[in-house]
């Protein structure tokens, strides 16, 4: 077939020696079957920003950081430069979290190459060795169908072991390989270290999973694996080996926001005194405290402000209104 013209800077390069057919086309990119050291792989095509229609693209994006300063400013800042590395950035999430997962024993397929925004990973295949179906495209008995929900189950407790959440995990985004099912599509995945909503990802994705085991299974009632996992990772107790019980119960404590504003007030004051002993100026800002209202005026007479509180400039409130002239007599 023609060779696309976003593949055609790795025949140059001679990574790639063959464009076989395309493979698949997702909202995120498009994929081609590619020769590359003599053996059939994939090559991943990433779709310029305005062509892709993944949405909310904010809520997986935020805590993640680029080392270089400038770019991160550019990119806080919205700016030409700041998009193209924010657009970068997008793309390369995929290789690291690929690379990171491998190396967690997470089903994924392997990486090979990321040259100019094309990754070149294994090509996933059945019994037949053809290319291997997605979930989404096969049919299960309920037994079948519960069994592939459970080695779902243990993959995305893997992911968690690691730090990672998918964040777009569902039947579509499974394959089928001969030796069982491999996650696929990374780009949106988070850190669990640096996203807050790494927690609602996971319970979306693991819920994702129980609507595809209730098309063959509609009497198997969700359980709540996700808030599971999470509260053991949150208690650092979980591994690769952790069996899930589907048992969870949130816990009813309050959080304690004074005492949480009192660690901060001391942290305050003592790096106050390390820069004041340093001979430096300036220092973390006061927690403020909050202010008590003023109380609301009675018949007409408005009370005096609280002791200490510093009048508006220009303001007469308060001062002493001066006698009015007496009239002049003749």
């Amino acid at each position: 077939m023609r060779i696309p013209d976003s593949l055609a800077p790795l025949f140059d390069y001679g990574i790639l020696e063959e464009v076989v057919r395309p493979l698949m086309s997702g909202k995120e990119a498009q994929v081609y079957v590619v020769v590359s050291g003599g053996k059939q792989c994939v090559a991943k095509v990433y779709k310029e920003a305005q062509n892709r229609t993944f949405k909310h693209r904010a809520e997986y994006t935020e805590g993640r950081k680029v080392r270089n300063s400038r770019d991160q400013r550019a990119i806080d800042k919205r700016s030409k430069h700041g998009r193209a590395q924010d657009e970068a950035a997008w793309r390369s999430t995929e290789v690291d979290m690929i690379h990171r997962l491998h190396a967690a024993g997470v089903r994924v397929p392997v990486p090979q190459h990321f040259i100019d925004g094309v990754l070149i990973m294994e090509l996933i295949t059945d019994a037949e060795g053809d290319p291997a179906p997605r979930l989404a495209d096969l049919g299960f008995d309920a037994a079948g169908a519960q069994q592939m929900y459970d080695r779902l189950l243990r993959e995305v407790l893997r992911m968690l072991c690691a730090g990672v959440v998918h964040g777009d995990l569902s039947d579509f985004n499974v394959l089928v390989g001969a030796d069982g099912p491999v996650l696929i599509d990374f780009p949106q995945s988070v850190d669990t270290a640096h996203n807050a909503n790494a927690r609602k990802l996971l319970i979306r994705d693991v819920d994702n999973l129980h609507r595809f085991l209730s098309q063959f299974a509609p009497n198997v009632r969700r359980l709540p694996y996700a808030e599971e996992m999470w509260e053991l990772f949150q208690q650092n107790a979980i591994t690769p080996d952790t069996r899930l019980t589907g048992r969870y119960r949130p816990s009813e404590r309050r959080a304690n926001t004074h005492a949480v504003l009192e660690l901060i007030q001391d942290a305050n004051y003592d790096e106050r005194k390390r820069r004041e002993s340093l001979g430096l100026r300036g220092g973390p800002p006061a927690i403020p405290q909050p202010q008590r209202p003023v109380p609301p005026a009675r018949n007409g007479r408005a009370r005096p402000e609280p002791p200490g509180r510093p009048q508006p400039q220009g303001s007469t409130h308060g001062a002493r209104r001066p006698p009015r002239d007496s009239p002049r007599t003749s």
